[in-house]
């Protein structure tokens, strides 16, 4: 199966690159995956990283990342302490956002950033219906295309109460 997506030597990178990028900090641990050219096929393993449970920040910006990947996420059974995820600048639609407004695996996120990604007005109306995202205190959706309507969903969404960093288009 993973011989399908991957040789064995970008196996390894990809441990390498989890244990070189992970920030071990006094309350917080990182790990800092900004711009590393990661496609679904590297969120599939990292996914499946135990290592991924002591994770609190993740930083994914600036990656090659579908909703397929961003799906893959969502069901890890390893992102239960995540506070802050970062997706900025990758290949996320609406139905990315339905994963992530859908998922119970983010139960401590508090921090979601969304920019430069695809969402659109869709995107946004599910992240307003979200009834697990509800302790998110900073959300960026700058340059999604969520129009109008999707501002709105946002901003009345009663599921945001706790949010005070707001970015819009």
């Amino acid at each position: 199966f993973n011989d399908f997506f991957m040789s064995e030597e970008q196996i390894i990178d990809l441990d390498k690159l989890v244990s070189d990028k992970t920030v071990r900090g006094v309350a917080d641990v990182r790990l800092e995956l900004e711009n590393k050219k990661l496609s679904d096929e590297e969120i599939l393993r990292l996914a499946e990283m135990e290592i991924l449970s002591e994770v609190t920040h993740l930083e994914l910006g600036e990656n090659k990342i579908s909703d397929k990947g961003l799906e893959l996420l969502c069901k890890s059974p390893h992102t239960q302490n995540l506070k802050s995820l970062n997706l900025k600048s990758n290949k996320i639609t609406e139905v990315g956002a339905q994963s992530l407004a859908q998922t119970t695996n983010l139960p401590k996120l508090e921090q979601l950033i969304l920019k430069f990604n695809r969402i659109g007005e869709k995107g946004a109306k599910y992240l307003a219906q979200s009834e697990t995202l509800t302790n998110l205190t900073t959300l960026d959706l700058f340059r999604n295309h969520i129009g109008e309507a999707g501002a709105k969903a946002i901003k009345s969404s009663k599921n945001f109460r706790k949010v005070s960093r707001l970015r819009l288009d």
